[in-house]
């Protein structure tokens, strides 16, 4: 008899309006073998009835009597999969149609990848679709990644259930707990993203991000203080901040004193891991390139436009564009996963 493929988890809290697009993406996988569970956090809406509703036979609901966070509902949800593999879809995203498949038989093919992600699409609050991104694609590069922010998607994770289940959920991490999660697993396992849109994205006010900020970032000070510490270095309280805004970076442009840190502390961060052998050296240089013109890039406004430019190009952090790894990276920046109901068809694995 074969056993069940995969178990999809999705945790959910107050989220009637969104759980039914949510279970009905799932529903509608071009893979037979899979089961639903919905862990109902506590929720006091319809939350667990239009899920089940949206799901069928398919779907398992199994509720907390009171909320309890994102790290316990992650591990109720783990401990009741029965699948070979698990993989996470948050309440308020969606699952293309061959999501489950292409990660299912990726798995199979790679048995020396732990966990993989995938692009993903985004859908703005209103409704209309947006461009999605372009992710790191090999161990290599994610797990240096995670020196600076998850370059995963939770929604779009799958992973050899075995494995997961070592790795528990922390309470000491209500949010940012996927990223505690992807750092130690980073340790011991190899990772991998494949280049399709698999999953989007519903931006909306109420995600977790948005609301939690200051808690979002006290969290990420803790692991990532851990991180760089483990290449020797013992960052001040200021340096820590700067880091985590260097990794954070969306449209905030930065002051000169800003970027002409970052370029030294890139640089040391390099000079560091080189004496330590904590990451790939060419997957760190491709990661600290690409912060370096993110950086840059939000801060080329007005009259400095020019000498943003100059000080961006000049810098021996552009070297980390040269490597095999890098050109590949770039070239499918070039061509970036579809926006929602257009994807790519590709089948090319990392």
């Amino acid at each position: 008899m074969v056993g069940l493929l995969v178990s999809v988890i999705v945790p959910v809290f107050n989220r009637e309006a969104m759980i039914g697009a949510t279970v009905a993406s799932l529903a509608s996988q071009t893979l037979d073998n899979f089961e639903i569970i919905v862990v109902d956090d506590g929720s006091t809406d319809a939350s667990a009835e239009v899920a089940e509703r949206a799901g069928g036979k398919r779907v398992r609901v199994i509720g907390h009597g009171a909320n309890r966070g994102i790290p316990a509902a992650r591990n109720t949800g783990l401990e009741a999969a029965r699948g070979k593999y698990i993989a996470w879809l948050d309440s308020d995203d969606l699952a293309r149609p061959r999501r489950l498949k292409r990660q299912a038989e990726f798995l199979a093919r790679h048995p020396e990848i732990a966990l993989v992600g995938s692009a993903s699409g985004r859908i703005g609050p209103d409704g209309q679709a947006r461009r999605g991104t372009m992710p790191f694609i090999s161990h290599e590069t994610l797990a240096p990644a995670l020196l600076f922010r998850s370059p995963f998607q939770q929604s779009s994770i799958m992973g050899v259930a075995r494995t997961l289940k070592d790795f528990e959920y922390r309470a000491e991490f209500p949010v940012c707990e996927d990223l505690d999660m992807f750092i130690r697993i980073s340790r011991k396992h190899r990772l991998a993203n494949v280049r399709e849109a698999l999953i989007d994205r519903r931006l909306h006010e109420g995600q977790i991000g948005a609301v939690e900020s200051a808690l979002v970032r006290d969290r990420m000070r803790a692991l990532l203080r851990k991180s760089l510490e483990e290449l020797g270095l013992e960052p001040s309280e200021a340096d820590l901040d700067r880091h985590i805004t260097l990794g954070t970076l969306q449209q905030r442009p930065q002051s000169r004193e800003f970027l002409g840190w970052a370029e030294t502390w890139m640089k040391l961060l390099r000079a560091r891991n080189e004496d330590a052998g904590v990451y790939n050296s060419r997957g760190l240089a491709l990661v600290c390139a690409r912060a370096w013109v993110r950086a840059c890039y939000v801060s080329l406004h007005g009259n400095q436009r020019g000498a943003v430019a100059r000080v961006m190009l000049t810098s021996s952090l552009m070297m980390g564009f040269a490597s095999s790894d890098a050109i590949e990276w770039l070239a499918q920046l070039l061509t970036p996963p579809a926006v929602a109901g257009l994807s790519r068809n590709t089948t090319q694995d990392s």
